[in-house]
C-alpha cells in the first residue's frame, strides 16, 4: 500500500493508494495506445477508517483502475483540526484531486463520505466523472421534522458538545481486543477478523494509553445540515450517480436518532423519493445491510460497484 501526504489549508492528509497495472502494451502499427488509467477516489464515514475500504478497494481496482483512499481530517493519520465544517472536508477532498490526479476522477463516498462526494461532484462537474454513494442520503425524516424550536435546541446541544469534547477527551481502552469487541457490538454482523484489522486502524496510544484514533469533535461537520440543502445539491449533479442503500439501516438509526416517537425507520418510497432529484442514476438495495454496508456485505457492494466504473459511458 503506498501512501501520500496531501496538505490542505494547514492540515496533513494521508491518502492510501492501490496502484492499477502499469504493464507496458505493445501495439498494432496504426492503433491508437490506451487512454490514461481511471482513478477512483474513496472516503470512508464518520468514525471510521479509510483501511475498512481497502478490501473493497482492492477488489474493485482489480489491477485496472488506480484507487485512492482519502484519511478524512480528524481520522487516522490525518491532522486534526479546529474546523470540521462540511465545506472543509470538501475542499479537502479538491486538494487530494488536484494534487494527487490529472483527469476527472470516478468518486466513492459512504455516509459522511457520500456527503462530501455529492456536494463535491454538484460544485466541480469538470472533476468528476462519476459517483457512488452508499448510504449517503442522509437519515431519515423525524416526526418533528421542521420543528424550529428542536432545530435550535439540537444545534445548542452539538455545539455545547464539540466544546466539551475538546476539553474531556474519550476515556482510554483498555485493549485492540476491546476496540474490535466495541465495533462487533454496533456491528454484529462483521467477521471477527475484519473486525480485528479494522480495530488496529482505529486506534493508537497516547501517553502510555490506548484511545480511538478520530476526533470526536468532529460530529459537528452536520451542524446545520438539511434535507432541502442535500437536495439542491443533488440536483446539481451532471455525472451519473450510483445510490446504495442497506435495507436494515434502521438499526443505525435507532440508535443515533431514538425519540419516543421515532424508530429509525423510513416513511415508505422516502429514499426513492429523494433520489429522484438526481438527473442520472441508478439505485441499488443491499437487502442484509446496515448502515455499514462494507461491513456487511462487501462481496455484494463490490460487485455493484464494479459493474458501475466498469460499464460507464465514454
Amino acid at each position: 500500500m503506498t501512501h501520500h501526504e496531501v496538505m490542505s489549508n494547514g492540515i496533513k492528509l494521508n491518502v492510501l493508494e492501490v496502484k492499477a497495472h502499469t504493464e507496458e502494451v505493445n501495439h498494432a502499427p496504426g492503433q491508437e495506445p490506451p487512454g490514461p488509467i481511471p482513478t477512483l477516489v474513496m472516503l470512508h464515514g464518520l468514525r471510521d477508517s479509510a483501511w475498512s475500504l481497502v478490501p473493497i478497494a482492492q477488489r474493485i481496482s482489480d489491477g485496472k483502475i488506480r484507487v485512492l483512499l482519502l484519511e478524512l481530517r480528524g481520522h487516522g493519520a490525518s491532522g486534526h483540526s479546529d474546523a470540521y465544517s462540511i465545506n472543509d472536508y470538501i475542499l479537502d477532498l479538491h486538494e487530494v484531486v488536484d494534487q494527487l490526479t490529472q483527469d476527472p476522477v470516478m468518486l466513492f463516498g459512504h455516509s459522511l463520505g457520500g456527503h462530501i462526494v455529492s456536494k463535491f461532484a454538484a460544485l466541480f462537474p469538470e472533476l468528476t466523472k462519476a459517483a457512488i454513494l452508499v448510504e449517503g442520503l442522509g437519515p431519515p425524516k423525524r416526526p418533528n421534522e421542521g420543528d424550529i424550536e428542536q432545530q435550535m435546541q439540537s444545534l445548542r446541544f452539538m455545539l455545547l458538545n464539540r466544546l466539551k469534547k475538546k476539553y474531556h477527551p474519550s476515556r482510554a481502552l483498555q485493549s485492540h481486543e476491546e476496540a474490535a469487541n466495541k465495533l462487533r457490538l454496533n456491528n454484529p454482523r462483521m467477521l471477527v477478523e475484519e473486525a480485528q484489522r479494522i480495530a488496529s486502524h482505529l486506534v493508537k496510544e497516547v501517553g502510555g494509553e490506548l484511545h480511538w484514533v478520530f476526533d470526536s469533535r468532529a460530529n459537528s461537520v452536520f451542524v446545520g445540515v438539511n434535507l432541502q440543502t442535500n437536495i439542491n445539491f443533488w440536483r446539481q449533479i451532471k455525472a451519473p450517480v450510483c445510490l446504495i442503500s442497506g435495507r436494515l439501516s434502521y438499526e443505525y438509526w435507532a440508535k443515533e436518532m431514538a425519540t419516543a416517537d421515532f424508530d429509525g425507520h423510513f416513511a415508505v418510497n422516502e429514499l426513492e423519493q429523494r433520489s429522484r432529484a438526481f438527473a442520472t442514476h441508478e439505485h441499488h438495495w443491499l437487502e442484509y445491510s446496515g448502515h455499514m454496508a462494507h461491513y456487511d456485505e462487501p462481496e455484494k457492494l463490490t460487485q455493484i460497484c464494479k459493474h458501475f466504473v466498469f460499464n460507464l459511458p465514454s
